[in-house]
């Protein structure tokens, strides 16, 4: 049996006026329905009105939320088994998805009971609205039960691979093996605080990290030949006063345009043997931790910048600010388009670990630097210079695996080189 064609229909039972989204689809020769109840009460002329699209307003608005997502569904059904759905088959799966579980009302207590960051909770919301859309496409049939499953888990991330290659808007963008991990993890700790709802057993830990491609690593010819350009703007000028402070310190993008001045403070120091005349330090509050570090400048250049910076209103929006920025994505931006002025068609390799890719590949450099990766220096050059603890307070990490992980890394060879020169004079 092969339905090939259906039709949609909005109705009123002329009882209490109650309308339903009507399926129509003929079984076997014989003419079959399936009502979805829309929540709202019209006459009959409102009726037709609604399925002519012209009675407008909310409840048009609303009925036509609740018939696309049904086109969806049949759409999906038919993809799936090559015919359009009975219309018992068709309630069967609307009862699996919004009655058995209501992944919707689960989603948003789940996420009530995160405990992490704002930026983390941003990425949660997204994985698991790529769930949701996995859920209606795989699992209409799965009971709960059958649902908290690790093969669920593994095909969820295949499923995520298949469908960025079948999205023609990001089709050429990689899909690292790492950010289907992540997903995977996402979706491991929500499968399991279902578990614990429904009072079933949990999914045992079964995921292993795989091992991440490599990320540019600026090199001090890089950042000086970023310094070395001539500033045509404001804005480009900005982008350079942080470079020039944050690649001896290493801070969080975020936590550099959010700089209070009143938590900056610029003291004269009077040391004879020394060329540093003064020291800024900065106080933060840990946004993970909610505790206070104080970060100490020395470098004159970035001291005289800040102090320019206090005594000038650079944001017009925020004036305690310090920096003319407010947000992250405006300010890389920017830089991605002033370092394609400075290195243009220059390409670096780097090691890519990805779905489709395990080479080098060959990126344009202009793309591959961004703030994070004036961080990354920074931190790699404050371990060789005054080791990890020095390096630890200055980034802001509380944990030392995290920083001996990602920045304790080889020497580059111009540190290596030095050393070894130093280490064996004649």
């Amino acid at each position: 049996m092969k339905i090939k064609n259906y039709t949609l229909k909005y109705i009123n039972n002329g009882k209490d006026g109650k309308v339903y989204l009507r399926y129509f689809a003929t079984v076997n020769g014989q003419s079959k329905t399936y009502d979805k109840s829309c929540d709202c009460v019209l006459s009959r002329e409102d009726v037709i009105k609604l399925n002519s699209n012209s009675l407008g307003g909310l409840i048009q608005k609303e009925c036509n939320k609740i018939k696309e997502a049904m086109v969806n569904d049949i759409g999906r059904f038919n993809v799936k088994n090559n015919t359009y759905p009975t219309p018992d088959q068709l309630r069967l799966y609307n009862n699996a998805i919004y009655s058995e579980f209501d992944i919707d009302y689960y989603t948003n207590q789940y996420y009530k009971s995160l405990l992490v960051k704002g930026s983390s909770k941003a990425t949660y919301s997204y994985t698991l609205k790529k769930f949701k859309d996995y859920f209606v496409w795989k699992l209409y049939s799965y009971s709960i039960i059958d649902m908290i499953n690790q093969a669920v888990i593994v095909d969820f991330g295949k499923w995520l691979i298949e469908s960025r290659k079948h999205n023609d808007r990001i089709k050429h963008k990689d899909m690292s093996k790492i950010s289907i991990y992540n997903s995977q993890v996402i979706l491991f700790k929500y499968l399991n605080y279902i578990a614990k709802e429904f009072n079933i057993n949990k999914i045992p830990d079964f995921l292993v990290k795989p091992v991440e491609g490599e990320k540019y690593h600026l090199t001090e010819e890089d950042v000086d030949r970023i310094l070395a350009y001539k500033a045509k703007t404001f804005a480009q000028q900005e982008i350079l006063n942080i470079i020039i402070i944050n690649r001896l310190v290493g801070l969080r993008i975020g936590e550099i345009l959010a700089i209070d001045k009143r938590n900056v403070e610029i003291l004269t120091i009077d040391k004879p043997d020394t060329e540093i005349k003064s020291v800024c330090k900065i106080k933060f509050i840990e946004h993970k931790k909610s505790r206070v570090r104080t970060v100490v400048i020395v470098n004159q250049e970035a001291i005289n910048i800040i102090d320019d910076h206090i005594m000038n209103d650079y944001n017009t929006l925020k004036k305690d600010n310090l920096f003319h920025f407010n947000d992250r994505a405006g300010f890389n931006r920017l830089l991605t388009t002033l370092c394609k002025k400075i290195f243009k068609e220059e390409t670096v390799l780097i090691f890519k670990n990805t779905a489709y890719l395990n080479d080098y590949k060959e990126y344009l450099k202009y793309k591959v630097i961004s703030s994070h990766a004036f961080r990354r220096y920074a931190i790699e050059r404050n371990i060789n210079e005054f080791g990890i603890e020095t390096a630890r307070t200055l980034s802001g990490h509380s944990d030392y695996a995290t920083i001996i992980k990602h920045y304790s890394d080889f020497l580059n060879e111009k540190d290596l080189t030095e050393k070894l020169l130093r280490n064996n004079k004649v």
